[in-house]
């Protein structure tokens, strides 16, 4: 309840930072962006991250720790849950990775087509698609930060908790400097705020991960980060740029208004789906 309030408080601080720092026509391309961008978190991650938060916390109600004190668990018993923790953690970030490529490859020029469709090419020749394109790069952060935030709050004790709302805060004061650098010295507009918001969340990724390391390690167990790298990579970069690059022949630009979008976002949908068949 008292992280909720400070999540609450800071997600305050955060629009009013952004209120203070930013114009209001940067303020509502970066909200429309916003708004489009995060249809995919609240639809299938988020409840992706509810779901995790009960089964981990489910899994790992009794900890080896505990069943040491109580001494009335075998240990190898006692360290199953937490390898089946381990073992559905790495899989459920790997497959957030793998859809994470497809979102990074395809969404920059798929997402401002969409949004010409949707708000106009009025919205689209403001920059609000330039925007939504970078906005798609920042969309596995909210991803990753997800799952990994929710696996903390399923095993973390009191004091884990009330340490995470502090360094919260810093990662606050980080999103605060990023966005004056980003708005007021590079005079980035909305861009600048998707790249502030990038960056704080990229602080409370590595704050989340360095915890579930410190955990699993604590509890006789390694997370090796290294198994969350797709089999393959160089086949999906490769795949990567040779989609990038058949849309430019296209002539589709990531972000610009396109004359005849309706034919573009077809092209975009038949060029995706060798990507998509290799993933």
């Amino acid at each position: 309840m008292s992280q909720s309030l400070v999540k609450h408080l800071l997600t305050q601080g955060d629009t009013f930072l952004v209120s203070i720092l930013s114009d209001p026509r940067s303020q509502g391309i970066y909200a429309l962006a916003n708004n489009y961008g995060s249809l995919l978190a609240r639809l299938v991650f988020q409840p992706i991250e509810e779901s995790s938060r009960n089964y981990f916390s489910k899994l790992l109600s009794s900890s080896p720790a505990s069943a040491k004190e109580g001494k009335t668990q075998d240990e190898t018993a006692a360290k199953t849950p937490v390898h089946q923790a381990r073992t559905d953690l790495q899989m459920l970030l790997k497959s957030y990775v793998l859809l994470s490529v497809l979102v990074v490859s395809i969404g920059p020029y798929a997402a401002p087509l969409l949004v010409q469709i949707v708000a106009g090419s009025r919205w689209s020749g403001s920059g609000a698609g330039a925007v939504l394109a970078r906005y798609c790069l920042y969309i596995p952060l909210l991803a990753v930060n997800g799952v990994a935030e929710a696996f903390v709050s399923s095993v973390a004790t009191k004091s884990e908790v009330h340490r995470q709302s502090l360094w919260m805060g810093v990662f606050s004061l980080a999103f605060a400097i990023a966005g004056f650098v980003s708005l007021r010295i590079l005079d980035l507009g909305a861009a600048g705020l998707v790249y502030a918001n990038a960056i704080n969340m990229l602080c409370r990724i590595i704050w989340s991960c360095a915890f579930i390391s410190h955990y699993f390690r604590r509890n006789g167990v390694e997370f090796v980060w290294g198994g969350l790298v797709p089999n393959g990579t160089a086949l999906y970069v490769l795949g990567t740029a040779a989609l990038w690059g058949t849309l430019s022949r296209a002539g589709i630009s990531v972000g610009n208004v396109s004359s005849h979008v309706f034919k573009d976002i077809v092209i975009v949908g038949a060029a995706a789906v060798p990507c998509v068949g290799l993933m």
